[in-house]
């Protein structure tokens, strides 16, 4: 039970009748709990709601990110550099959901903790790397379009799988060393009403600090600055080749596409070619940013609670800025998939493959039939333009 000398609570809940003379502490009554923003036990009816909501984006968030991860590995021409930063974001959001669902639904129903000492310091840890590592592949894969849109021509050497693989190690890493102190800066704390897990040390302790504005600024404020500046220079970019390419100029070398699949020979396959990879392009950078957007976004409410309680006396305790802010993070960690399948036609297709069991069969069949229409095309303007010699039909029927 908290508790107040008897002139704060005369100023915080001033209805009440308090002879401050009488004692120096008194309890906190109850019905002044909301009034001082201390938090206190949610509303018995909105209990399971609260348990639905949380267990359903659970659900939803770990069957998905795992489909993810399965597609990208299982479905043939899904391990791209870009793919393989969102394999590690899914792994991140998976890990969330593991490490704060059991807890988030337990805290509801029961005051004891009932996972014990070191799963209390555990499920501290967890979450903190997950996030940390989420927001740095969030970071990557921004940094790797980047270089692939902007300078196409480093990217031939920089943005491959296996630089990428090699990075997400590093983060992983990182994430593991940054983060270990979090195992020993909270633990089970238990008094007359039971066991409940908690930090070690209050927010006004030096070292919470240290470790918060780390957090805060290494792992939120730099990398969303970070981002909004490389997809602002992207989308320059991007918009100036468009405009080149409407007035018919010659492209810059950042508006040069690189090479994904062997070119075809003809006007009318080159240019469909680069109108396809150009769309294709541009709809994996509105995708990649929008994932940007809903990660800043749904983090602030909860940023900024810990911000205010941190560093001002006034708190943000109430249940239900709460249970929004929790809602947000899990929002953000259960979304991704869906968004990857709203913004990404390559996705949708992977996703399908995947679901009917003949992924290799179908992306054959596909390129098969684009082959054998580039084909068509390009016999058709050899025959108009008169080529028609047995070298050039030669030479074409080989790129089949």
């Amino acid at each position: 039970m908290s508790t107040f000398s008897a002139e704060q609570l005369s100023q915080l809940c001033p209805g009440l009748e308090l002879d401050v003379t009488a004692a120096t502490l008194i309890e906190l009554p109850p019905e002044c709990i909301r009034a001082v923003g201390e938090s206190s036990e949610p509303e018995e009816w909105t209990k399971f709601p609260m348990a639905f909501i949380f267990a359903a984006l659970a659900v939803i968030g770990i069957v998905g990110n795992i489909l993810v991860i399965t597609v990208v590995f299982k479905v043939r021409g899904m391990k791209t550099p870009t793919n393989c930063y969102l394999v590690s974001l899914a792994l991140s959001d998976t890990l969330f959901f593991i490490a704060t669902t059991p807890t988030e639904l337990s805290s509801l129903f029961t005051k004891d903790y009932p996972f014990g000492s070191l799963c209390c310091s555990l499920f501290t840890y967890l979450p903190y790397l997950a996030i940390n590592s989420s927001a740095l592949s969030i970071t990557a894969f921004t940094v790797e379009r980047f270089i692939g849109i902007c300078h196409p021509f480093w990217a031939r050497t920089i943005c491959t799988v296996k630089r990428a693989k090699m990075i997400i190690c590093g983060i992983w890493i990182f994430s593991f060393i940054y983060n270990f102190p979090w195992l020993f800066l909270s633990g089970l704390i238990i008094d007359e009403e039971g066991g409940y897990c908690d930090f070690k040390m209050g927010r006004e302790d030096w070292k919470y600090k240290v470790m918060y504005v780390g957090d805060l600024v290494g792992f939120y404020v730099i990398p969303m600055f970070l981002n909004i500046v490389i997809y602002a220079k992207i989308a320059i970019v991007l918009s100036q080749c468009g405009e080149k390419a409407k007035r018919k100029e010659p492209a810059a070398p950042t508006c040069t596409l690189l090479p994904t699949q062997v070119m075809t020979e003809g006007k009318e396959s080159h240019i469909t070619g680069r109108r396809s990879s150009s769309k294709g392009r541009n709809q994996v950078v509105k995708m990649l940013a929008l994932v940007v957007f809903v990660f800043a976004t749904c983090w602030l409410p909860y940023r900024a609670m810990v911000v205010n309680n941190s560093f001002r006396d006034e708190k943000w305790n109430s249940d239900g800025y709460i249970f929004f802010s929790k809602i947000m993070i899990f929002i953000n960690c259960a979304i991704n998939p869906i968004l990857y399948n709203l913004m990404s036609a390559r996705f949708r297709g992977a996703f399908r493959s995947l679901f009917h069991g003949k992924g290799s069969a179908a992306q054959k069949h596909r390129e098969r039939t684009a082959t054998l229409s580039t084909y068509n095309r390009c016999t058709s303007i050899e025959q108009r333009e008169g080529k028609r010699n047995d070298d050039v039909n030669k030479r074409i029927y080989t790129a089949v």
